[in-house]
């Protein structure tokens, strides 16, 4: 593996490491607590996380499979990915997409983390396998920021999974 997307895929990991032990060691009552109706618990945060990197990793895999020639990265993905990731960064509250918008209302835990698990399994043999040089080709499409490399893929896994930082500490606490 390619040491940037190394140093990458184990900040990940840390990441899902820890909020999965808070989620797991959490009473149910913080677990399942929903602070309104149109929000959701910590079960169903943790849920949304591993659907996006479900949805992330499938998609790598849909465009690596496909034989299609992947595009040189281009001055607006950078500049996307850029203001993607800051807006990530502040505290403001944003729709999710429609593709992981939905939770369902009741979240095996259990299930969701070795479902997470798994699916950081398959995004490291993808990382392993890809040739240093397709690290600068557009790869993965954000359905809000458009087309991005894998290195700004994995720094969007990263800065979505930190934007959720403050809503699970407020809502195991």
């Amino acid at each position: 593996m390619h040491p940037q997307l190394s140093n990458l895929f184990e900040q990940l990991e840390q990441q899902r490491t820890i909020y999965c032990a808070w989620v797991e060691k959490a009473p149910d009552a913080q677990r399942y607590s929903k602070p309104a109706p149109d929000q959701w618990s910590a079960a169903q945060v943790l849920y949304h996380l591993a659907q996006v990197d479900l949805q992330v990793v499938t998609s790598l895999e849909k465009k690596l499979s496909s034989g299609k020639e992947l595009k040189p990265l281009r001055w607006i993905t950078r500049f996307r990915a850029f203001l993607l990731n800051l807006f990530l960064r502040l505290p403001l509250k944003f729709k999710a997409p429609p593709a992981v918008r939905e939770v369902p209302d009741e979240v095996q835990i259990l299930q969701v983390i070795q479902t997470w698990a798994d699916t950081r399994k398959k995004l490291q043999g993808i990382l392993s396998n890809l040739p240093g040089n397709q690290l600068q080709k557009e790869i993965f499409f954000h359905p809000r920021a458009g087309m991005l490399t894998l290195p700004q893929t994995l720094h969007f896994m990263k800065e979505h999974t930190s934007h959720h930082h403050r809503q699970l500490k407020r809502l195991l606490s």
